[in-house]
């Protein structure tokens, strides 16, 4: 069964809004804003709900700016996964009980205390360019193989 998921990355250039993971699967790591897609709800709505859950910050029009399938060679199912990128926004920044955030500057992105495939589809979404791709990792939870590539649209 794979896991259909939304992560929005906060940007406000030419600083980024990351969080650090406090619990469950990718604990210790920075990542962006989200999770899983509830029934009847649509992937807009969905990383609107889970960004605002995990740092207290509603994001307005956030843009759909890519997909990646992750495998694992555990037994981890495999997550679907889109990335959006949000410039607008409003609330309160807060801990969560899943997140802790944090701005960066982007020229100061913790990639080394990220997910191995953040660096690849990261700068992408940054630029705004759309991209579609494919991971798998192995059971070290380092990418084994990949495929990546830029759209015109998704």
């Amino acid at each position: 069964m794979t896991k259909i998921e939304t992560v929005s990355i906060i940007y406000e250039h030419p600083r980024i809004l990351l969080g650090m993971k406090k619990k469950r699967f990718g604990r210790g790591k920075y990542n962006g804003f989200g999770g899983r897609v509830e029934n009847g709800e649509s992937l807009e709505h969905g990383v609107i709900r889970e960004t605002l859950e995990e740092s207290g910050l509603s994001i307005l029009n956030p843009e759909r700016n890519g997909q990646i399938l992750f495998h694992f060679m555990s037994d981890e199912p495999d997550h679907l996964v889109h990335f959006f990128r949000a410039t607008k926004f409003y609330g309160d920044l807060r801990e969560s009980d899943e997140m802790v955030p944090r701005w960066f500057h982007i020229d100061e992105i913790p990639y080394d205390n990220m997910w191995a495939d953040d660096r690849y589809w990261l700068p992408l979404l940054l630029k705004g360019q759309k991209f579609v791709g494919d991971f798998q990792f192995d059971l070290q939870l380092k990418i084994a193989r990949y495929e990546l590539k830029e759209v015109d649209r998704l």
